[in-house]
């Protein structure tokens, strides 16, 4: 368990394919949770205010980790991991059949 803030997300299916928001707080003797947010008219657009809300880089990676749960994947990038995998295999394959081709010994520092 992660103690302090965390965002936690989880998939709704019924009545609308929604993803629900919790917003919770663990501390050593307590258990929180966010009443819904209220957003609250500014004037001046660019005076900081502070954030609505500080969280751990453990509970960020508890975030994307319910968010890839849901189903939820970068728009933009270089793919996934498996992706990025199974390409630096395809390459290693590819060099061998070169090699063995052109009848040349693979380079011992590559």
């Amino acid at each position: 368990m992660i103690n302090g803030a965390q965002i936690r997300i989880m998939r709704e299916h019924y009545p609308r394919n929604n993803l629900s928001v919790w917003i919770e707080e663990h501390t050593k003797n307590d258990f929180a949770i966010a009443k819904p947010i209220t957003m609250v008219k500014v004037t001046e657009i660019y005076k900081p205010i502070g954030p609505s809300l500080c969280i751990s880089i453990a509970a960020a990676q508890q975030l994307m980790d319910d968010l890839w749960e849901c189903g939820l994947r970068p728009s933009e990038g270089s793919g996934s991991a498996g992706q990025l995998a199974a390409v630096q295999k395809h390459l290693i394959d590819m060099r061998q059949l070169l090699f063995a081709r052109l009848n040349v010994q693979k380079p011992e520092n590559k």
